[in-house]
């Protein structure tokens, strides 16, 4: 049986100048590639629940965003049932 290779998962992602610059700095002061603070920061979205995620992606109201966090706080991430909210283990790179 021949062992099949994964293929890599391309996303383009189109920046402005001024972003590019400014994500090229941040990885040159971290010592990172673009591709490994990209996938950390893509890992630590994807570890969010929803409320986290809208708040991060600008969709709850400004005046909104302060008691929303304080609720997330207060709850201690806790999912739906109660319990606390797994976490992803940090890859190091």
């Amino acid at each position: 049986m021949k062992v099949q290779k994964k293929k890599p998962n391309i996303v383009s992602v189109h920046l402005s100048p001024e972003s590019k610059a400014a994500l090229d700095a941040a990885c040159a002061e971290r010592g990172m590639t673009i591709k490994s603070l990209l996938g950390r920061l893509i890992d630590w979205f994807n570890s969010m629940d929803k409320t986290e995620q809208s708040i991060v992606l600008g969709q709850v109201e400004p005046a909104d965003v302060r008691a929303l966090a304080e609720l997330l706080v207060g709850r201690g991430r806790a999912g739906h049932d109660g319990r606390p909210k797994a976490r992803a283990k940090r890859a190091r790179h």
